[in-house]
């Protein structure tokens, strides 16, 4: 899998559910044993790799990345201008 699959495979999940969250995400990445794809971090936190983030921001431009509960859903008529809330 390539950071472009597996940013296909996120929105696929993204678009299934409505919403995907960070720590699912990148836990399913990090099987594929490819630092590029998942990686922990100095904090020792699992995070998903840049690349592969650049890819899925690509294809969802109207996505919503909520800090508080790391997850990504879609955009309400609510929400303030700019990616995260």
């Amino acid at each position: 899998m390539n950071e472009e699959q597996a940013a296909q495979w996120m929105l696929g999940e993204f678009e299934e559910f409505g919403f995907l969250y960070q720590e699912g995400a990148a836990c399913h990445l990090f099987m594929w044993n490819d630092e590029k794809l998942a990686y922990y971090d100095a904090k020792s936190n699992l995070c998903i790799g840049k690349g592969v983030l650049t890819h899925f921001n690509k294809c969802t431009p109207e996505a919503v990345y909520e800090r508080a509960g790391k997850f990504w859903r879609r955009r309400l008529e609510t929400d303030q201008p700019g990616r995260q809330q």
